[in-house]
């Protein structure tokens, strides 16, 4: 190789982020880092995955390869990480439904994520939208789409990422806060949920901001609400729930980097370190920001008792609006 490897493979990042189910972002050492996401490629977790992995591999100057392994609301990945050895080289990419929510579904697990993972760091939060089809509906805001939902009554269809993620909690607490029936269709990722969208086959979906930003600006799907605080710089004419009239949902849908419980201290202060030193550079959150997404850069030594809290906010959250084991 004629290239410096580091500045041709650190060029190469941005282009190998988005090739697939596989990609190398990185190589100096034999052995690599592996991120195994637990979701089909294309949704919130992957595209997170991918830009940490970039980062990630300049921070290590090691290998770092992602692994879409989807199924079963994120169980299956959490698994394989659960069962690999605990030497530093398989992490997971863990979301706050799986955290929190996935054990209230299936308390047969034989994981805990609690028991079971230590958190390296939060690599984003991701607002959800609620999208429908430009047309088949005829909706222009939540109000004409709970109307509509009102006047049928269970015929209306909702799209997840399967139990316990974003779009199964908000709008599972959409149809709690408006006495409304729907449908939960469950999809493997936000990629096959989005595109069911819009060709019509699934009613609404309250998506990820990283992947239906490009299809509501470019009219594919129409958005009716956000879920975040305020409205997003990328789509400002999109209101709030609140605004909506709806109560503000104060939750944060946080996407984070876990590794197995049993990996010795100095490997995971190590990995935590450079997570840290990724997520907080200028580069790093203006493409969190390009895709509608937020950073959230918590302290090395603080980030795993960060989450323990809020696990405890989400599952509370859960049992109020009766999530029960399936």
């Amino acid at each position: 190789m004629t290239l410096n490897r580091r500045s041709a493979l650190t060029g190469m990042g941005l282009a190998l982020w988005g090739t697939g189910p596989h990609m190398l972002a990185h190589a100096s050492t034999d052995k690599a880092l592996r991120i195994v996401v637990p979701f089909a490629p294309g949704g919130p977790g992957d595209f997170s995955a991918r830009l940490a992995a970039v980062h990630l591999a300049k921070e290590l100057d090691q290998n770092v390869i992602v692994e879409n392994k989807p199924g079963a609301g994120g169980n299956i990945g959490t698994q394989l990480v659960a069962d690999a050895p605990a030497d530093g080289g398989t992490v997971l990419l863990n979301t706050v439904g799986m955290q929190a929510i996935n054990p209230l579904l299936t308390p047969q697990l034989r994981f805990s994520p609690t028991r079971d993972f230590l958190t390296l760091g939060i690599v984003s939060v991701v607002p959800n939208v609620l999208v429908v089809h430009p047309n088949k509906l005829e909706v222009d805001t939540l109000a004409d789409l709970v109307d509509l939902a009102r006047r049928k009554p269970g015929q209306l269809s909702y799209a997840t990422f399967g139990s316990g993620s974003s779009p199964h909690i908000y709008a599972a607490l959409l149809l709690k806060n408006a006495g409304i029936e729907a449908v939960g269709v469950p999809y493997k990722g936000s990629a096959p949920a989005s595109a069911d969208v819009m060709a019509g086959n699934v009613d609404f979906l309250f998506d990820s901001m990283t992947t239906s930003l490009g299809a509501i600006q470019g009219k594919r799907l129409k958005g009716l609400a956000i879920t975040s605080a305020g409205r997003s710089p990328q789509l400002p004419a999109i209101p709030t729930l609140q605004e909506s009239g709806y109560p503000a949902v104060n939750l944060r849908f946080w996407l984070s980097l876990q590794i197995h419980a049993k990996t010795p201290m100095p490997v995971v202060d190590r990995l935590r370190a450079a997570v840290y030193r990724s997520i907080t550079s200028p580069e790093y959150l203006a493409s969190l920001t390009a895709r509608g997404a937020e950073g959230l850069a918590i302290a090395p030594d603080q980030v795993h008792d960060f989450v323990l809290k809020d696990t405890e906010h989400w599952a509370s959250l859960g049992r109020q609006i009766d999530i029960r084991p399936i």
